[in-house]
């Protein structure tokens, strides 16, 4: 029952992010060593300010931890980040339905019958969803090296640090760990 419980729990939590990561496969990123962020824009991040420090914190653990350290004065990569929440509407709805039946063939006033219709009924919720798009660019060379995304529901987003820090472990996947 526990490992049952642990595997639905696991499929539970997946089903709430989703990371998308592509990368230039010719890169080698054994060759850069340091990174600092984009200036950060206001209306490009719409995030809590707690978030954006937590997500600039687990970018920064995670390249650290694959050997890119942060550096303000002469960094090789540039991290650019974008973010959107948007309300949505979940619809749902039921098909009418009708039946026919009978009662009180026991009954001593007699057998009736019935029909029975109900109409088709809808029934909507609302969610927030939020993307946040990540962008690792050589600095010297101007060029696009790595792109992830990371969508979640964030409605149902009870854990910001487990979601945001697993989020940028995947983007970064394709980045080797510093040996």
């Amino acid at each position: 029952y526990i490992l049952l419980t642990f595997i639905i729990v696991l499929q539970a939590c997946r089903s709430t992010i989703k990371v998308y990561s592509e990368h230039d496969r010719k890169i080698d990123f054994s060759q850069y060593k340091t990174f600092d962020f984009y200036e950060i824009k206001e209306e490009h991040l719409s995030l809590k300010e707690v978030n954006r420090r937590r997500l600039a914190m687990a970018i920064e653990l995670e390249l650290g931890m694959k050997g890119i350290k942060r550096n303000v004065n002469d960094p090789d990569l540039l991290v650019n980040l974008y973010s959107f929440i948007n309300r949505k509407e979940r619809v749902s709805s039921t098909e009418s339905s009708s039946g026919l039946g009978y009662y009180g063939a026991a009954s001593p006033y007699g057998t009736s019958i019935g029909v029975s219709v109900s109409p088709p009924r809808s029934y909507s919720s609302y969610y927030t969803k939020g993307t946040v798009t990540l962008h690792l660019v050589d600095r010297k060379k101007n060029t696009l090296v790595l792109e992830g995304m990371a969508e979640v529901d964030a409605s149902e987003a009870d854990d910001a640090d487990r979601i945001i820090n697993y989020a940028v472990k995947k983007i970064f996947k394709p980045i080797p760990y510093a040996k």
